[in-house]
């Protein structure tokens, strides 16, 4: 972050006044800005990435980059928790929603995906590559708070079908909700948008050979689970 404190306290003030006085154009040209930085970040990866690539993709100067963001860490930052707090926000509509537990992981699983589809590859680089020394310490906190909270989302879906007696497994809840989230987590090594299978067919299928296995066909009775 060496570079973002080179960088002359006036931009940051600048930034400031511009989002304020003209909030619509200031979100357009930030949002170019990021799409700009996804292809980018798609051909180089985190380390590859420059300003300057991503001012060329964007059709811009350098230093209008520097008028909206820092620098790449806050670009990639901003991309990240977007789109993670966004899944976040889906998973509680999930939880909230009453659906039986079974019903509930096949739809956590799928909103991970479609988020993974959506911001790709932001969020399967963060998946893949320490960003911890780019991103500002403070919006990193709050980018592993989100990651967290999906794990927790996960994890009370499974215990909740583990408590009914729904699902059945040798693995405690949360080594068990883990190896779902690692299931998701891992297709950041391999799943592209645009491939013979789209996000929600590949969490159609995964959720399909979890289940399989944990299902149980007639639920248990409260004289078997003591």
């Amino acid at each position: 972050m060496a570079s973002a404190a080179k960088r002359p306290a006036g931009l940051a003030v600048k930034r400031d006044v511009a989002q304020r006085k003209e909030r619509a154009s200031y979100g357009a040209k930030r949002e170019k800005i990021v799409k700009a930085a996804g292809s980018v970040l798609k051909q180089y990866g985190l380390g590859g990435t420059t300003i300057g690539a991503i001012a060329k993709e964007a059709g811009l100067g350098r230093a209008t980059i520097y008028y909206y963001f820092a620098d790449k860490g806050a670009i990639f930052g901003e991309v990240i928790h977007g789109g993670l707090v966004e899944m976040v926000a889906a998973l509680e509509e999930v939880a909230a929603s009453g659906d039986s537990p079974e019903v509930q992981l096949r739809s956590s699983m799928r909103v991970v995906m479609r988020a993974f589809e959506q911001h790709y590859p932001q969020l399967h680089i963060f998946f893949t590559e320490d960003s911890s020394s780019v991103i500002d310490s403070n919006r990193h906190t709050e980018i592993v708070a989100a990651g967290r909270r999906y794990e927790d989302l996960l994890d009370a879906v499974v215990r909740d079908g583990m408590r009914q007696g729904i699902f059945q497994t040798s693995l405690p809840p949360k080594v068990f909700a883990r190896t779902v989230a690692g299931m998701l987590n891992w297709t950041s090594r391999w799943f592209v948008p645009g491939g013979i299978l789209d996000a929600g067919e590949v969490a159609g299928g995964m959720a399909d050979t979890i289940l399989a296995g944990v299902l149980v066909k007639e639920p248990l009775g409260e004289a078997t689970l003591r």
